[in-house]
């Protein structure tokens, strides 16, 4: 068999490519390189014969996905099955020129990228000629347009009625774009102000000391939304609650933004907040500003020295809500703790190493006082080692540091096994150094939670 010479000129789309056999017969196809799924391309074939007659087969095979009708077929006879498109001739017409037209269509199901193989056949002086036609890459691509992301952005406006007696209304507009999932607006209240929420649009709504909060675990879709609460407190605080500082705080490609609300005096508009990524150590831009257990009870609730409460037993921490929420202190006994004892033992500190990204320990026990480390020895027979971390005016007594939420649960039920009688243990996270809820931290860390 003749060697053959392929010369290919690879043009644009839908730019006829020429192959070169021997025996001076051209190929030319305007096959194209990208295909949109589901719609239809109308292929040209030109077979530049020269003296060639007699049989001829032109054939084309496709991957799964494709399909091919005949449009012109030039005295030839069509056939397109299991993937393989076929023009045969009995005899080919006598023209210098053979032009074929098929359909194409690739399907939904046709790969991303479709290798097209391909032959020539011929019969001349009584011999059987085959040509193998180049290789074609093309690739399939969808005609959906991406939807534009919106820009996450976000205003806040407050309005405070003066309702008598103590008692005031606050009225809150969100005007928001491209904002979804998880968010979180604060309101920091007067001192001894009591808050009560009258319109939530599906938020969870939480009082801690003078920090009113409402929690969306999802917020509503929508450009716009209102909620409102009571406010009483003693005294004229309408200027106070007019000024008051807020922030509405969203994750945005995983990233915090916070919207400030701004206070005003008594004699302006309502203020209108401007987005702003936080920058400030005391609202930095981590994803830990969003305090995700705000559902239910966040901060710890206080304990009465004198008739210290019954910790939550292990079996209630059924999901991070509740870890959080077993954040009940254990007191530890007043004569334990002297004024020498407010010096930290070596092995522990209340200053921990710097730490980068999320972090898992177990707590085991806290209080309002520092104690010698042969305390918790004699008291729960432990003797691993551990640090002090002093938190909203509890030290606590910290185990353990783990970067995957089931290896500290697991040092958790370890715990427990060894008969400690520790009022606890669970499991807490931070986030670079700084102590956030558990549940904020399996969504930052995108791990999952176990029982």
């Amino acid at each position: 068999m003749l060697k053959q010479l392929i010369l290919l000129f690879h043009l644009v789309s839908m730019s006829f490519v020429t192959i070169f056999l021997s025996d001076g017969i051209e190929i030319e196809s305007n096959l194209p390189d990208e295909l949109v799924k589901d719609s239809t391309y109308i292929v040209d074939v030109i077979i530049k014969k020269g003296d060639l007659f007699g049989f001829a087969k032109y054939q084309q095979d496709f991957p799964e996905g494709f399909e091919a009708k005949p449009v012109e077929t030039a005295e030839a006879s069509f056939t397109f099955a299991d993937g393989k498109m076929k023009f045969i001739w009995m005899a080919l017409p006598e023209i210098d020129e053979v032009k074929v037209t098929y359909a194409l269509t690739a399907y939904a199901d046709a790969p991303e990228q479709a290798v097209v193989e391909g032959k020539f056949s011929y019969i001349q002086d009584n011999e059987r000629k085959s040509y193998d036609i180049p290789n074609r890459t093309v690739r399939v691509i969808s005609d959906e347009v991406e939807e534009a992301k919106l820009p996450a952005l976000a205003e806040v406006s407050r309005q405070v009625t003066d309702e008598g007696g103590g008692s005031y209304r606050v009225d809150l507009t969100i005007d928001k774009q491209g904002i979804y999932g998880f968010s979180k607006l604060e309101e920091y209240l007067p001192a001894g102000a009591e808050a009560e929420m009258l319109t939530g649009e599906k938020s969870v709504f939480s009082q801690v000391d003078e920090k009113a909060k409402f929690v969306w675990m999802s917020i509503p879709e929508g450009d716009q939304l209102k909620i409102a609460y009571s406010v009483k407190a003693s005294g004229d605080v309408l200027a106070q609650l007019q000024s008051m500082e807020g922030n509405f705080a969203f994750l945005d490609e995983n990233q915090t933004k916070t919207v400030a609300i701004l206070g005003t005096e008594i004699d302006e508009a309502a203020s209108i907040a401007q987005v702003e990524e936080v920058t400030a150590p005391e609202q930095s831009a981590d994803s830990s500003d969003l305090e995700i257990a705000d559902v239910g009870a966040e901060e710890t609730p206080q304990i009465d020295e004198a008739e210290p409460e019954q910790m939550a037993t292990p079996d209630e921490a059924v999901n991070p809500q509740v870890e959080e929420l077993m954040e009940e202190q254990v007191n530890i006994p007043e004569q334990t703790a002297s004024a020498e004892e407010t010096v930290i033992p070596e092995r522990v500190t209340d200053i921990p190493s710097p730490e980068t990204g999320i972090v898992y320990k177990v707590q085991i026990v806290a209080g309002h006082k520092v104690v010698e480390e042969t305390y918790l020895r004699e008291t729960y027979k432990f003797q691993e080692a551990y640090v002090l971390d002093n938190h909203e005016g509890w030290v606590k007594y910290i185990t353990g540091q783990f970067n995957v939420y089931k290896q500290a649960r697991d040092k958790r039920e370890s715990l427990l096994a060894a008969q400690h009688n520790f009022p606890g243990p669970f499991v807490t996270a931070y986030n670079a150094g700084e102590r956030i809820t558990v549940q904020e931290a399996l969504m930052i860390s995108n791990q999952q939670w176990f029982k």
